[in-house]
């Protein structure tokens, strides 16, 4: 398959390379396109007051000096080009790091995978847990499963999705399937950490994410972090909630 690879990580980081090396021993046509620096937490936002640059550092390689979401952006309208030349899958990762239940809002890796989708492609964000990413091998290989189910399943590819997918860190022979899931609640993060600098300011760093100690089932975080299996959540585009439209016209008549 035409694969355009991106990360929120940066276009250097394991993930991506490990991800990388593994579609192309696998014979897919693969072209990097992701930030230059690590933008973890930049959700799908874009670069609207400043100029963005985009650097093409090998035959398959490019970084952009902005946002993940811009560098899906610039991929598919510089790199690629024309609408009829665009590749027939985005994936976003490997993400250092999960992304389940509310997380999806705040990830990069989601929101780069999600501006694929928004550009009708069909997208896969993919991210596996810390604190050491010590099994990439073998999370890049379960990507290659899946995209191997997926090219060989062209009809379900008519249609764009985005596909959340969260894959333990453990070896191939320990991940005990694939599971289709929803998304989870974990808890809040926990408070900001405020610190005086040396000069005598007083500035705040975001509070560490909450560990979930419990999940239903069925939830992304139950599978993929309880379960020990790949939780893959389809997501929609737009996240209208329709059950609160006749309570809005009741209020407004």
């Amino acid at each position: 398959m035409r694969i355009l690879l991106t990360n929120d990580d940066g276009y250097r980081a394991p993930g991506i390379t490990a991800l990388f090396s593994a579609l192309i021993n696998a014979g897919h046509e693969v072209i990097i396109v992701a930030p230059e620096r690590n933008s973890s937490g930049a959700g799908q936002s874009i670069s609207v007051y400043a100029p963005i640059s985009i650097t093409h550092v090998s035959e398959h390689v490019y970084f952009v000096s902005s946002t993940p979401a811009d560098s899906v952006r610039l991929g598919l309208q510089v790199v690629y080009g024309a609408v009829k030349d665009y590749p027939e899958l985005v994936i976003s990762g490997i993400n250092l790091g999960e992304n389940i239940g509310e997380d999806v809002f705040y990830s990069g890796t989601v929101g780069s995978a999600r501006e694929g989708m928004i550009h009708g492609i069909p997208s896969l964000a993919i991210s596996t847990p810390g604190p050491e990413f010590n099994n990439l091998d073998s999370a890049a290989r379960v990507v290659v499963d899946l995209v191997d189910r997926l090219s060989k399943n062209m009809d379900l590819l008519k249609t764009k999705f985005i596909w959340n997918v969260n894959i333990p860190n453990k070896p191939y022979s320990s991940i005990a399937g694939f599971e289709a899931t929803e998304l989870g609640k974990r808890p809040l993060h926990k408070p900001f950490d405020k610190q005086v600098t040396p000069r005598g300011h007083v500035v705040y760093w975001q509070g560490e994410p909450s560990e979930p100690l419990e999940a239903n089932m069925g939830t992304d975080i139950d599978v993929s972090l309880k379960q020990l299996k790949v939780s893959i959540t389809p997501l929609e585009a737009l996240p209208t909630d329709y059950n609160q439209m006749p309570i809005i016209n009741a209020l407004t008549i």
